[in-house]
């Protein structure tokens, strides 16, 4: 899919909408997984699951939540020490919908990529990024060898979406169909059960269509608050095509909006 600079992208979906513990795919969902979770505030933060692949890394089972978020800047992490490119970044707090409120179990959201790969780093994963370590290069977008949040989403290179081949016409994954800013918007992680692969090994992985955009490790250039790097997955806003696995977003480095979140991997 063609590059689309995430300012012009927001207003295409605007008008058709007007360290964890590592798991086999088999066994464990996400923090969520069977549906109708309600929102709920921080005073328990349910740990993150993660996924083992069949590609020989592991995936978070759900997007990042704003209470798993939450406890992370409780430890009051010290913004020192970042990579060149993201020391113009001097607070990790999300830029909107914060503090969690009632709202802690939805993804959190208005994070740049800096914030995301200080988390990520902090509970000892990293954002998801090329299979084997480090960035994953711009030309790999559909690269299922490559990329590791692609082949997650597209079940190995198998499918256009989690699910399959055929958009779910908002019936599985909380994209433009399904919700809008007149009605529900997010959906607690990992609270819609048909959103996922039903291929053994890649099953119990959610949301990766729908609900928010997620960052990945792939940016072009490494000067800092200008470069573009790549955002995915659709959100609440994507329509047919724009929540497919291999659409893609490109946001500055340090732009920080709603409906972007994120999640990690571990290899």
């Amino acid at each position: 899919m063609r590059n689309v600079a995430l300012s012009t992208a927001l207003a295409l979906m605007l008008l058709p909408a007007c360290g964890g513990d590592v798991s086999s795919s088999e066994e464990h969902g996400g923090s969520g997984g069977g549906g109708g979770e309600a929102p709920q505030d921080c005073s328990v933060v349910k740990p993150s699951t993660m996924v083992a692949l069949p590609e020989g890394f592991s995936i978070d089972a759900t997007e990042v939540s704003r209470c798993q978020y939450q406890a992370w800047l409780d430890t009051a992490p010290s913004t020192a020490g970042q990579d060149p490119w993201c020391s113009f970044n001097t607070d990790f707090t999300p830029q909107c919908e914060w503090p969690p409120g009632e709202n802690g179990s939805y993804p959190v959201v208005c994070v740049d990529w800096c914030d995301a790969f200080a988390y990520c780093k902090a509970v000892g994963k990293r954002l998801c990024g090329k299979i084997g370590g480090g960035s994953n290069a711009m030309e790999d977008l559909d690269d299922p060898t490559k990329s590791q949040w692609y082949a997650a989403c597209s079940s190995g290179g198998k499918y256009a979406y989690p699910y399959g081949n055929v958009y779910d016409d908002g019936k599985l994954c909380n994209d433009a169909d399904r919700s809008s800013p007149e009605e529900a918007w997010y959906v607690p992680v990992g609270s819609l059960g048909a959103c996922q692969s039903t291929e053994v090994g890649y099953s119990r992985v959610f949301d990766l269509s729908g609900n928010v955009w997620e960052w990945e490790d792939s940016c072009e250039g490494d000067l800092g608050l200008g470069d573009y790097c790549r955002i995915r997955g659709g959100s609440v806003m994507s329509p047919e095509g724009y929540a497919s696995c291999g659409w893609e977003m490109l946001g500055w480095r340090g732009e920080a909006v709603d409906p972007v979140g994120f999640r990690c991997c571990l290899n």
